[in-house]
């Protein structure tokens, strides 16, 4: 019997009404939400979550300005990386569920007054310990914003539309990044004050907290905030081998996303001889954006087929990455992560959906936290290997060696997708 996506929508979130006892202490019932509170909801709060991790994104292009202000080395580059990574790990392993218990919309505005002062955080730095520690807070804002608010998408999207829910969770940090990449470059290249752009970027995240009232809460009945702050690791039992595919996925091509995030700048200065921050968003935005489209262009596909040829064209993209970059042709660089950054999309996308539907409506904010968990945690090893690596070689030994990733990773969806229509 093949895999149909919309027939297990119908199935597993046409219910008017989920209610779960998983612990005697822990009890959960999400509201019953009409077509025209979830869309308005889903609309507002997909808003908010590309603001917030916009604003994760808009000291990146500028790094290479750190450079030559406060003396940032290319090891305090990586290590911006891997303090923001700690962060989102902290969070999301003490705090991934912390909204069944206070609410997807208290925590959400949690989540963007720690992005306000991260941003603060940035305006003052002075030195690498200050970049260091404003970095590590977008770190939390980012592991919340993926527990709490992604949630809240999907919780709002579920009831009619699961694939408009999975495609923001799993895409919408890399398009919010794209946009704050692009806006900060294209910025910067008008007014060239890091002050000016994280104020602007504080102004947007007041705004998008105005778009709260139009959120209703989707959960009626909460648990208990005891058993919320439990650290809990949750693989479904009846879908671990589609965890572990998934995961894969998702720790292979965030380890290529965050060195970019981490290096997009200088790849720009020191391989295509950039001397603005402007061709550095549009590597950073080129590596982020496009993945929105990477899942409605195979979403028409059976999941099998979809999940291989994503890796494959992954596996592909990333050959192409690292024989590029030498080249110094800008456009084909730009070309070439474009193609990445379609195929990081159909496959976290697809996979994530699959997950979803696997799974109780109810353990929604439980797998988005552990699938995030897996890929930050994978993401911040990968992220302390690549940049000693970087610091005893160069770029191409740095992409050939995710692309020997990308190459095993591919090989097990390859060996596994098929077994999934079944």
């Amino acid at each position: 019997m093949s895999f149909s996506f919309r027939h297990l929508e119908k199935c597993v979130f046409g219910l008017h009404n989920v209610r779960v006892i998983s612990h005697r202490e822990e009890l959960m019932e999400k509201r019953v939400l009409t077509r025209r509170q979830a869309r308005r909801g889903f609309v507002a709060a997909t808003i908010i979550f590309l603001t917030v991790f916009a604003s994760t994104a808009i000291p990146i292009p500028l790094y290479s300005t750190y450079q030559q202000t406060i003396g940032l080395t290319t090891t305090d580059i990586s290590n911006t990386m891997l303090t923001y990574l700690i962060g989102v790990v902290l969070m999301l392993l003490f705090a991934g569920r912390i909204s069944d218990a206070l609410g997807r919309k208290p925590v959400t505005i949690i989540t963007i007054i720690f992005a306000i002062v991260g941003c603060v955080l940035f305006m003052e730095a002075q030195s690498a310990a200050s970049v260091l520690t404003a970095r590590f807070v977008q770190g939390v804002t980012s592991g919340l914003s993926m527990s709490a608010i992604s949630t809240l998408v999907i919780d709002c999207a579920s009831y009619y539309h699961l694939s408009w829910g999975s495609i923001v969770s799993s895409c919408g940090p890399m398009f919010g990044i794209m946009l704050g990449s692009l806006g900060v470059g294209a910025l910067y290249a008008v007014i060239p004050n890091v002050f000016v752009a994280f104020a602007l970027m504080v102004g947007l995240l007041l705004a998008s907290m105005l778009l709260m009232v139009f959120i209703p809460e989707p959960i009626e009945k909460r648990a208990s905030f005891r058993a919320s702050l439990k650290v809990r690791f949750f693989v479904p039992k009846n879908a671990r081998l589609l965890y572990v595919v998934t995961g894969a996925l998702y720790v292979a091509t965030w380890s290529v996303g965050c060195f970019f995030q981490s290096f997009s700048a200088p790849i720009a200065t020191t391989c295509f001889d950039a001397t603005t921050p402007l061709l550095g968003s549009a590597i950073l935005a080129t590596t982020m954006a496009p993945s929105v489209l990477g899942d409605p262009l195979t979403s028409r596909l059976c999941p099998s087929v979809a999940l291989r040829l994503g890796s494959v064209i992954f596996l592909i993209s990333c050959i192409g990455l690292t024989f590029v970059v030498d080249s110094h042709i800008a456009w084909l660089y730009l070309v070439v992560c474009v193609i990445f950054s379609l195929a990081m999309g159909s496959c976290v996308s697809t996979s994530l959906r699959m997950l979803l539907l696997a799974v109780d409506a109810s353990q929604t904010s439980a797998i988005v936290s552990s699938v995030n968990l897996t890929a930050y945690i994978g993401s911040a090893i990968a992220t302390v290997l690549t940049g000693a690596l970087l610091n005893a070689t160069s770029y191409f030994v740095v992409f050939a060696s995710l692309t020997v990733l990308a190459a095993l990773v591919t090989a097990g969806v390859v060996g596994f997708a098929k077994r999934f229509d079944s």
